[in-house]
Formats: structure tokens, C-alpha cells, sequence
């Protein structure tokens, strides 16, 4: 027995002793702790998916909005563009007589307003007042004549005829006085409040066609919206383009994104703002992103499914925004990303 210790081994199982052979005391010993492992609560490990996607550039389809034909394209493709360049420009000079017409309309219609809201000059106040005095002379020449001309008649020394031209006379005279002193009335008492303000609208549509002609020149010019770089141009000098015709395609090469499809049961901690690393062939740096927005549904799947197998293939569209200020990237070059769960990106 006790030449035997040294290759044995005492194992107590069930409340007995067993005796082990040493060379299995090891062996024993691993499958042991395994079990006892594999009882332990297990720990949340980092998560290493990969999910693939392809890098994009935010594009815009630049156009005018006005039709024309184009007199000057100043952007080639691959040129870097700053906010506010100008691109390029299409004929205006139809919109530009307009626009002085329209000039000209507006200052003659300011100028009726101001002579309404200041009313008639003294000088013409005068002259009527001159005009008027004349048509009460007439008035009473002709009174006189006329009673006259009734006492002839009324003595059968003249015709009636003769009375009824007296008579007209006499009408016609008080007429005019009438409408004298009438014209004398509104030039003391000046403009309307309904028709300052009439004039005074007509002199304000009128400025008004002179700035909508201004803003169709300024249409004739397409500028850039932002820095950029010219991914395409369009269309040449001579051309003529329409309304939403695209003249060029810019986009910001530091702005990219890539959608990638995360399954619908991996999800869960996934966020808006979650930190994301973004990997591509022929970039030797690892470059930032986030998770900018996450679908509200599911893609590549049956609307109703029955089958747990196929509950596996639903998939979730999420957009990462890609950190490049160093213009690694191009777009349409595949990518393979990584997001860490619950980093929002302006965690440590």
C-alpha cells in the first residue's frame, strides 16, 4: 500500500474514498473545474460583429430655377467648390430690360402717390378760383338777359324761340359755375383717405415687380450650396435647360455614410449616438463614426412570418455617419463596421 501512494490518488465520492491513478489526477482536475465554469454565471463579453456596408456621399443635384440658356459654366468635374461660388449662369437679358421697364413704372407710380398725398398746388387752386369767378359773370350776364328777353316776349315784341335760346343760355352757365365751385370744393379739401391709399398701393405693387424681376436675375445664377467637389457636370454652355434640370452633382467628400443591417434579435442596446469603428480595404486607420439613425421597420423579410427559421432573416436597416476629415474614404467602397453598445458618442 504504500508503495502504491505515489500512483494513486484519493478521490471522495458518495461518502466513500476512491482510489485515482496519478496520471488521471490531472485530467480529473481540468474536467472539474470546467464543470464547475460552466455553472458559474457566464459575463457579457464585448461584442465583436461585423456588419458590412458601403461608404456614400451625401450628393445634390444642383439646377436652375428659372429656363434659359446657359452663357457661362464656370465648374469642371473634380473641382473643389466653396459655399456661394458661382457655377454658372444662364441668359438674362430679357429678364434685365424687364426689370428696367419695370424700374421706371414704379418711379412714375411713387411720384402719382406723392402728388395725391400732398393734393393740388396753390396755383391751381387760384386758377380755378379765376375760372369761377368768370362762370358766375357769365351766370349773371345771362340771368339778366333772360329776364329781359321775358319781357320782350311777354310784350309779343320777340318770338318764343328766341326766349327758349336765353333760357339755355342761362342753364348752361349755371352749369358750369356749378361744376367750378364743385372743383374748387375737392382741391381745398384735397385727396380722399381711399384714394391716398389707392395710390399708394399701386406705387407699392409696382416696387414690388421690381424686386421680383431682380430675384429671376439673381435665379439666373447657380451657385454652390456648401464646399464641395464636383462628382458631374450635366450640361455645357449653349444648352438650353428647364426648371430642375441638374447642371451638376456636388457632395462634401469629409461627409459619408454607410447603411448596414443588423439582425432584428442582435439589436437590442444598439442606439442613436452609439460610438461605431468603421474599416475599409486600403485605409490602414480605423476611422469613427456613429449610429445616426436606426429604421422604424424590417427589410428583406415576408410582412407576415410563421416559421421561426425565417423570424432569424428579419433585419434592421441603421445609417452610421462616418468620421473622415481626411477624405480616406470614396464613395461606393465597401466597409466593415463595429458598434459598441451603449456609448452614446459623447461619452469618454
Amino acid at each position: 500500500m504504500h508503495g502504491r501512494r505515489g500512483a494513486l490518488a484519493v478521490l471522495a465520492f458518495a461518502g466513500r474514498a476512491l482510489a485515482v491513478p496519478a496520471f488521471a489526477e490531472r485530467a480529473l482536475a481540468v474536467t472539474v473545474a470546467a464543470f464547475v465554469a460552466s455553472c458559474a454565471p457566464a459575463r457579457a463579453a464585448t461584442s465583436d460583429e461585423v456588419y458590412q456596408g458601403t461608404a456614400e456621399l451625401e450628393e445634390r443635384d444642383l439646377s436652375f430655377e428659372v429656363a434659359g440658356r446657359l452663357t457661362a459654366v464656370n465648374a469642371q468635374e473634380g473641382d473643389r467648390v466653396r459655399a456661394g461660388a458661382l457655377l454658372a449662369t444662364v441668359d438674362g437679358s430679357l429678364d434685365e430690360q424687364a426689370r428696367r421697364a419695370q424700374g421706371l413704372e414704379a418711379r412714375a407710380a411713387q411720384a402719382q402717390a406723392v402728388v395725391v398725398d400732398k393734393g393740388v398746388r396753390p396755383e391751381e387752386i387760384a386758377a380755378t378760383r379765376a375760372r369761377l369767378s368768370a362762370a358766375r359773370s357769365t351766370e349773371e350776364l345771362a340771368k339778366r338777359e333772360l329776364d329781359r328777353e321775358r319781357s320782350l316776349n311777354a310784350q309779343g315784341a320777340t318770338p318764343a324761340s328766341e326766349l327758349d335760346r336765353y333760357d339755355a343760355d342761362y342753364t348752361r352757365a349755371v352749369a358750369e359755375r356749378q361744376a367750378l365751385e364743385s372743383q374748387l370744393s375737392e382741391q381745398q379739401r384735397g385727396a380722399r383717405p381711399e384714394e391716398r391709399a389707392a395710390a399708394q398701393a399701386k406705387a407699392d405693387a409696382a416696387e414690388a415687380n421690381v424686386t421680383l424681376d431682380a430675384l429671376r436675375l439673381e435665379k439666373r445664377e447657380l451657385r454652390a450650396p456648401a464646399d464641395g467637389i464636383v462628382l458631374d457636370r450635366h450640361l455645357r454652355t449653349g444648352e438650353v435647360v428647364a426648371p430642375g434640370t441638374p447642371v451638376f452633382t456636388v457632395a462634401d467628400p469629409g461627409e459619408l455614410y454607410a447603411y448596414v443591417f443588423v439582425p432584428q434579435a442582435k439589436l437590442s442596446g444598439i442606439d442613436v449616438g452609439d460610438r461605431a469603428s468603421v474599416r475599409a480595404d486600403g485605409v490602414a486607420r480605423v476611422l469613427g463614426g456613429h449610429v445616426e439613425n436606426i429604421a422604424r421597420r424590417t427589410e428583406f423579410t415576408p410582412r407576415y412570418l410563421f416559421s421561426e427559421t425565417e423570424r432569424a432573416n428579419l433585419v434592421v436597416r441603421v445609417k452610421v455617419r462616418i468620421d473622415d476629415p481626411d477624405e480616406l474614404l470614396h464613395g461606393g467602397v465597401p466597409v466593415r463596421v463595429n458598434i459598441d453598445r451603449n456609448t452614446p458618442r459623447h461619452a469618454p
